[in-house]
Order: C-alpha cells, then structure tokens, then sequence
C-alpha cells in the first residue's frame, strides 16, 4: 500500500503511455494508472496531493556539474556578469569592505567572461593589485581554465620569476619587462588554487547543503559531480558521508576523481573504490581526466589554428601514448573514464585512448567524452563503434554561439552536434558544468531544443538542424543520466519498483510551445520518496 499518492495529473514515464497518478510506497514507485486505480492503493494516513493537471517527469539527473564549487560561488568575490575590468575592481573593493574582510585574508572570486570586456583582455596581477595589496587575490575566469592573482597572493603561494609549473599546459605569461604578470592558465592556475587555504570540512559541507537546497529547488534529483578541485579527497568524502548521516542529502551523487598521472591514479585505486561503490546518495563514479581547456580561454586544444589567434591550438595536455596508457589503466581497474575535451584535437585523442580501453576487454563502463563540442562525423563514428558516450551542456549555446565562427572559423559547422550523436547512436547525457552555466534542467531542455540565448537569438536557433526533440531533450537529462551511471534499471523512468525521484512542473513540457519551454517552472521535488521541495 502507497504512503504518498500524487494524482489528477499527467504523469510522464518516459516510456510507454501517460498516466493521471503515482503511487509511492517508502522509496520506491509502487504503481502508475487512473487516479481511481492508484487511489485504491492508499495506506491509512496516506499523503494524497491533488496535481492539479500538473506535469510529472522522473527526477531530472545533471551528468556533469561541480556541486561543492556551486556551493561556494555564493561565499566568494562575484564577478559573473562583469561588463569590464574596471567594473571588476570596483566589485572587489565593495566586497572587502562589504564583508569585512580582515588584511592578510585570501580572496577567491569568478565567474568574469574577458570577451565581453572593452579593454579586450584578461585581468592581471595589476587590476587585482588595484583591489587590494594586502589581501591575496585570485580570480578565475568563468571557465574554470584561465585566471589571474595580484602580487600578495603569487607571493604567498611561492610565484617568482622562477617558478616553473611542471604539469602539462601550465602557463604564466609575463609582462613586457620579463615580471610574471599574473595571468594563470590550465595547470598553472591548479597549482596555486592547491597552494591557497584549503576547504575545511565544515565550509565544504555548507557549499554542497547549499547546493542541494537549490538542486531540489529545480527538479534535480541526482547530480554527476567534481569537488576535488575544491577539497581534498578525504574532505570531500567526510563531507557527504556526514550529510548522509545528518538525513540532509536530498541529491544521489556520482562522484567525478581527477586523477591526472599514473602515480595519483594507483594512490586512489589502493583505496579498494570503485565505479558504482557506495551509497545510494553517493557513489564513487568515474577517473576525471582533463585533456585540454577551453573555447573562451582559446586553450581547448584544436588540430588548426585558433582563426582569431595565429598560432595558437591550445593546450595539449597529453601526449596520445600517455592518454593511452592512463586510460587503459582506469579501464583495467574497472573505473569509469570521463576525459573533458572539448577541441577536435582533444577529441581525437580521447576517441583513440578509450576506444583501445574499450577492445581491450570489451567491458561498456559507459566511458564517455565530457564537452565534447567539436567533433568531425569520423570521430562520432569512432565514438559509436566503441561504445563512448557523451556529457553535453546544451547552455553553452546559448553563452559560446557569440564566438565560436570567431574563434575557429567554418569548422562551427560540427559544433555541439547533439542530434547528429543521436543519430549515430551515441549516448548523451544533459549536464551544466555548474557553476559554468546555471544547473537548472529546464534551461538546458530549451538551449537543447531552440538552440537560442534569453534573448531568443539567434533567430530560428544557431545551427538548427542540430536542434533536439522535446523528448529527446528531456531523456538527456533523465534516463540517460541514469544509463551514464550504470542505473537505468533503477532510476530515469517512472516505473513500478524504480526509485521514487520525481520532478512536478507547472506546465507539461511535453505540450508547450518550444519557444515557451523555458517558462515551464518546478514546482515540487520528490527524492528517495520524500516531498523536498514544494511550491503549490
């Protein structure tokens, strides 16, 4: 018998035919039919909530986010929406005196997009020091890929005109007199994000409650994340084991670990953790591998040259055998791959490296390609053949659309070619990159389907032929989430015996216009069973 019973709706499985109501039983589905028929089931002091013809959707699932730096974004310097450098400063000395900061604290701010700026570059160590001198300062740009410190915090963090950063595709430009001019990319701006104060474990609990808070709010019932580059590993994990503990997670967690070299790897895998272990609020996932950076930062790594920037492909973090080598390892140890790539070159390489882990032992770990935003048909076809998936974020559409002829000239014409990968039999999970995009699903539903920025531009969508179906847009953030962990049989559908994660929006999705799927809104979330957000 059902202890929660939502009925006089239109109940969208995913597969197979809608129904008017949902019987839930603990945490679990326990059937779907008329509301006559699932009223019958109700146990005594049963929940029976009145839809209103309200639309159900199985909990919507974010492959590819960063839940504790999501967290985090709302503590720090907020530079998202900067018009210009000197708004830039302006934001940090109101922050400093805003909060109070104490002189000798470290400052951590982003979320800035350089391209929009009128001075037409990146933010140095000289605006940051404009700022503040007596607080370290670092800013990292939207991306995550490229920052920049003042002078106090290179210094702090051991910078000096010495310094060498011996990971691959670390860079620290320097200014016409030979001084470090505090501009980081790719490696170089890990390093001193490692050298800062780390996350205790209390701050990093704080970000990922304020993350769920928000998830719940949206609909988001499992998010596919990557915190190390917030805390260490075995702060991380406490964190969400606490959170467990506490009743508080309301969010299934598949746990992304950066592990760039083979030493790092093996320190995990001496762990005994693997793909699928865990909790079920929290899981260990896949071995994250970073392959190269990013379209605005113009270091995804790319077989031509930038067409804006002669010269310039990028930043190749592994050399092919590498690549190769790191791969096989993972996939030997029965781990997960997620490899970010986002340049054709990138691709290629990650094409070759997971489709030999792939024929090595033919086990499909669902291994798959994060970004994946400029592939040619010849590596789709490659990606099919060796069953490599991919984890795409329909919102960078609607930011990127701007610049990318810009940046790389007609090869656009195979950028984040969703339809095409579907056609080819590929496997897409819907994700954010939060805090890159807001997670909201309903956002990457509407950049997936029109393909169009808040301002409804470009007109007709920006490569329409590539634009999704409505159901098709809707499965990326639902049950292919759930096939990407390795969960199809237990969430990503509303079905009898799967898990009771459902997400209520005031409008059926399915109906509305595709111009007006972005003023669809979540109005209640159900996770493990248990109501989490309400809002009718």
């Amino acid at each position: 018998m059902a202890n929660l019973i939502l009925y006089n709706g239109c109940v969208h499985p995913g597969s197979g035919d809608v129904a008017e109501a949902v019987a839930i039983r603990e945490n679990r589905i326990e059937a779907l039919g008329s509301n006559e028929m699932i009223r019958a089931l109700a146990s005594p002091g049963c929940t029976q909530i009145d839809l209103g013809g309200r639309c159900v959707l199985p909990g919507f699932i974010d492959t590819h986010c960063h839940v504790m730096a999501t967290g985090i974004e709302a503590v720090k310097l907020p530079l998202r929406g900067a018009s210009s450098i000197a708004e830039l400063i302006r934001r940090g000395r109101a922050f400093i005196e805003e909060q109070h900061i104490p002189e000798g604290a470290w400052i951590y701010g982003g979320g800035y997009d350089h391209n929009v700026f009128p001075e037409g570059r990146q933010p140095d160590r000289h605006d940051l020091d404009a700022i503040s001198t007596k607080h370290a300062i670092l800013i990292e740009r939207v991306c995550g890929h490229i920052g920049a410190a003042n002078t106090l915090a290179l210094e702090q963090a051991g910078f000096d005109e010495h310094t060498v950063i011996t990971g691959e595709g670390g860079i620290m430009p320097r200014d016409p007199d030979g001084h470090l001019s505090g501009v980081l990319v790719e490696t170089a701006l890990d390093v001193i994000k490692r050298r800062m104060p780390r996350t205790t474990l209390e701050e990093a609990k704080a970000a990922v409650r304020r993350t769920f808070r928000e998830a719940s709010r949206v609909g988001l019932t499992s998010m596919h994340t990557d915190d190390l580059e917030i805390a260490p590993f075995d702060i991380m994990y406490q964190a969400y084991q606490e959170i467990i503990a506490e009743g508080d997670a309301t969010v299934r967690i598949w746990e992304e670990v950066q592990c760039p070299r083979p030493d790092i790897l093996n320190s995990f895998l001496e762990r005994g953790l693997r793909t699928g272990d865990g909790h079920p609020f929290f899981k260990i996932g896949n071995i994250k591998l970073l392959t190269d950076g990013s379209l605005g930062a113009r270091t995804a790594f790319m077989r031509a040259d930038y067409s804006d920037d002669s010269g310039n492909r990028g930043v190749n973090v592994y050399t092919q055998e590498a690549l190769d080598e790191m791969a096989l390892l993972a996939h030997r140890a029965g781990m997960q791959i997620a490899c970010h790539a986002i340049g054709d070159g990138a691709i290629a390489q990650c094409v070759h490296a997971l489709g030999a882990a792939w024929r090595s032992d033919g086990v499909d770990l669902r291994n798959r390609i994060v970004h994946c935003q400029f592939p040619d048909g010849a590596m789709l076809d490659e990606m099919a053949r060796n069953h490599i998936c991919a984890d795409v974020q329909p919102a960078f559409v609607a930011s990127d659309y701007p610049i990318v002829t810009d940046r790389i000239g007609s090869r656009d014409q195979t950028a984040y070619s969703w339809r095409t990968m579907l056609e080819k039999g590929i496997l897409i999970g819907g994700s954010s990159d939060s805090p890159v995009e807001t997670f909201d699903p309903i956002w990457g539903i509407h950049c997936a389907v029109n393909r169009t920025d808040a301002d409804d531009l470009p007109a007709g969508g920006w490569h329409p032929e590539e634009r999704l179906t409505t159901a098709q847009a809707v499965d990326m953030f639902t049950h292919a989430g759930a096939c990407l962990s390795l969960e199809e049989h237990e969430k990503g559908r509303l079905k009898p015996g799967f898990l009771a994660d459902l997400a209520v929006l005031d409008k059926d999705i399915y109906t509305v216009p595709a111009e007006e799927i972005r003023y669809c809104r979540n109005v209640m979330t159900v996770s493990d069973g248990r109501i989490v957000y309400r809002d009718f």
